[in-house]
């Protein structure tokens, strides 16, 4: 490696070299920290269905409650007697 040309090149190839081992190429990236869903700016389209569901559920049990009272009122006795 007389020749400053060679020289040259050893020296961009070790500074190549050192360069690619700063940057860590065989280290794993890290872990970043993943918000949940919830609390980010879609969070009330993701709780969305939860409360849908709720409602439908309410108003359901509210169209049952009110069938069967018509059917006890229909077959004679109060909606509060059971058999």
């Amino acid at each position: 490696m007389s020749n400053p040309a060679s020289r040259a090149h050893a020296a961009i190839l070790l500074v190549t070299l050192a360069t690619l081992a700063a940057c860590g190429g065989g280290d794993k990236p890290a872990e970043r920290e993943v918000m949940k869903p919830e609390e980010t700016v879609v969070g009330d389209l993701v709780t969305a269905p939860e409360r849908v569901e709720d409602r439908t559920n309410a108003a359901m049990e509210a169209h049952r409650d009110a069938l069967q009272e018509q059917i006890s009122e229909s077959e004679g006795g109060s909606p509060d007697e059971e058999e």
